[in-house]
């Protein structure tokens, strides 16, 4: 006697259909997938349309893969159950999520002076440190800038590698991350540990946070089809090719005791000017320029020397090679000092009283 019905349970999902004949939907065969997922039922129909059949169904962000239960119904019966279990999906390798934005904002640590001086092979924050609004007009960001990779937006969601040339700009950031830590590296020769002098050829190396991937602070002539986004001025970015264009020197910053100073171990965390070799031009930061980045809005980062009526280099120039903090691994000397003068600050005069 054929039955006056066909019926599957699965969970708290119950389907029906009339046995008066075959189904006939895209074929003979059908194939019925029941998920039966953590508080609710989803049914995937033949043409690859699903619907949650639970009245507590959680959102789409929240449901998590658990037992897959299939049913394959031919001609309105069922002729088996299989049972697959979708837990552990990913492996240890699959990168999900912003792993890009990660490995960019990776804490590191900085090198600490124990002599107040730089050396080749510290790792150190390129900082362009705050001056008062009417040195520069129509500053949109203030504060300490340090100088940070900036990967092309798009290319970074799309692709797992970094797009070469990478671009470099001006940020608000006072902890150290993969992004804004250099290392200081010697010419021609392993100087490692040896102080770094004024005059002296250096470069300037990044990591991004990357493993076995060293790229290197550079910039060139501008051109019509080269230069910086927004002021049109010498572009810097950084390569991965080690060439004459990326060597830079650390210059004193008063201009009448410059020449005095020719030899003599580069100071950390102190204001200093950093030229390019072939160019001669000086890195700056036009706080006025904004760009629209990966991380959000930041500074635009060039090659120009900007000079006033005295012939001396703006703030814009002003560049200090900031270490770590000897007493904290996590902070920076920068942010050391920044506590030590709203400590002192937050401590009031003592009054003093004459007898009369």
């Amino acid at each position: 006697m054929e039955p006056t019905g066909s019926q599957l349970d699965s969970g708290s999902l119950s389907l029906t259909w009339p046995s008066s004949g075959p189904m006939d939907i895209a074929g003979s065969a059908q194939r019925l997938e029941v998920a039966s997922l953590t508080g609710c039922t989803r049914a995937r129909t033949p043409i690859g349309q699903r619907c949650w059949t639970s009245t507590n169904a959680p959102p789409p962000s929240s449901r998590r893969p658990g037992k897959l239960k299939t049913a394959v119904v031919e001609g309105g019966r069922r002729s088996g159950l299989q049972v697959t279990m979708a837990q552990n999906l990913y492996g240890p390798r699959v990168r999900m999520g912003n792993w890009n934005e990660d490995a960019y904002l990776e804490e590191m640590q900085l090198s600490v002076s124990e002599d107040g001086y730089i050396h080749y092979g510290d790792q150190v924050m390129l900082v362009n440190p705050d001056h008062p609004e009417r040195e520069e007009a129509g500053v949109f960001l203030g504060g300490d800038l340090s100088l940070c990779m900036t990967p092309d937006e798009m290319h970074a969601h799309l692709s797992d590698e970094l797009q070469l040339p990478c671009g470099l700009s001006a940020a608000q950031a006072i902890a150290p991350v993969g992004r804004s830590t250099f290392v200081v590296l010697s010419v021609g020769r392993d100087a490692t540990g040896q102080v770094l002098r004024y005059g002296q050829d250096f470069c300037l190396g990044i990591t991004g946070g990357f493993e076995n991937k060293m790229l290197y602070l550079s910039s060139d002539h501008r051109t019509l089809l080269k230069s910086a986004k927004k002021s049109w001025l010498q572009e810097v970015h950084l390569t991965d090719e080690l060439s004459h264009l990326a060597r830079w020197q650390a210059t004193f910053l008063d201009p009448q005791l410059r020449l005095e100073h020719e030899g003599l171990p580069v100071q950390a965390n102190e204001k200093i000017l950093i030229y390019h070799c072939h160019t001669n031009q000086a890195l700056a930061v036009h706080r006025q320029l904004f760009l629209r980045t990966y991380f959000g809005k930041e500074a635009e980062v060039a090659a120009h020397t900007h000079l006033d009526s005295h012939r001396a280099e703006k703030p814009k120039n002003y560049w200090m090679l900031v270490t770590g903090n000897p007493t904290d691994a996590s902070s920076t000397m920068l942010g050391l000092r920044r506590q030590s003068a709203e400590d002192a600050g937050a401590v009031e005069p003592a009054v003093v009283r004459h007898p009369q």
